[in-house]
This record gives C-alpha cells, structure tokens and sequence, in this order.
C-alpha cells in the first residue's frame, strides 16, 4: 500500500481489504488526526504509539468510598431532577375562568402575537433612527471640520490681500 489508510478511498479499501485486516489486527500506532489504528507505522498519517497513549486509559486508584460519595450525588441530582419534572406549574382557577372557550383563548393567543409584533416593528424603527441620528452627528461633525478650514483658507487669504 502506498498511500496511508487516512487517505484511502472505498475502492482502494475494497482492493487492499486483506491488507487492511492485518494491519488493524494487532495495532501498535493510533492516527492523532482521524483515530484510525494500525500495526504499521507508515500506514497512518499522523502516527502516535498506543503504548504511549496507555496510562491516560488507566483505571483511577480511588478509594471505593469516593466513588460511593459520587454515586450518592448522582443519585440526590437524579431525584431532583424527577421532583422538579413532576411539578406542574400552578393554574389559578381564576385565570382558567377568563378564558372559558377555544375561540377566546385564540383571540387572545391573536392578539398577543401582534402586539409582539408591533413590539417588534417599534423597535426596529427605534434602531433605525438611532443610527441615522449617529450619522448626521457624523456629517455634521465633518461638516464643521471642514468648514472651519475652509473659513482658515479665507481668512488667510484676505490676511494676504491685505
């Protein structure tokens, strides 16, 4: 095989498949980029030992009562978690008695989307008038520069006349 397994395309795969089998029977190299393993070095394109890669996949020597503290934490959050899943949030029955039908529950649902998107449309305009506020104090300011050098040209002009 010339080309490493990392860059190899299907049909190169199905055509060298025996080769393939053994190269990945017994791998010894890991590639860094793509997590292919191989027997062979040569075969991968970024290649690392997996010997060198053993003691991060080493069990923690931890005291057993450590891992019963974790269970427990575990535990207490999973019970939380179902409490706060059971709580339904509280409907007054007063809140239930304004909207007594469906037709009146749509009206309002209605209602509420446009004033949302009125809402919306205000504060598009808002931002619309902001930045158009932001340049003409822009242009005015340029407008001042601009014109205070050209009263200075003037200026030295009739300075010069004179």
């Amino acid at each position: 095989m010339t080309k490493s397994l990392c860059k190899m395309n299907r049909k190169q795969i199905a055509d060298g498949l025996s080769d393939i089998y053994r190269l990945v029977a017994e791998p010894k190299f890991v590639c860094r980029s793509c997590a292919r393993c191989s027997a062979d070095k040569a075969a991968l394109c970024k290649p690392t030992s997996i010997s060198t890669l053993s003691p991060h996949n080493a069990p923690d020597n931890q005291p057993a009562s450590a891992a019963q503290d974790k269970s427990q934490v575990v535990k207490k959050v999973i019970e939380q978690a179902k409490q706060k899943a059971n709580d339904k949030p509280n409907i007054s029955p007063e809140c239930l008695l304004e909207y007594t039908s469906t037709k009146e529950i749509k009206r309002a649902q209605k209602a509420l989307k446009k004033q949302y998107k009125q809402q919306k449309q205000l504060l598009k305009l808002a931002k619309k008038k902001r930045k158009l506020l932001k340049r003409e104090a822009k242009l005015i300011a340029c407008l001042d520069v601009t014109q205070f050098s050209d009263l200075k040209k003037t200026s030295l002009q009739a300075s010069n006349m004179h």
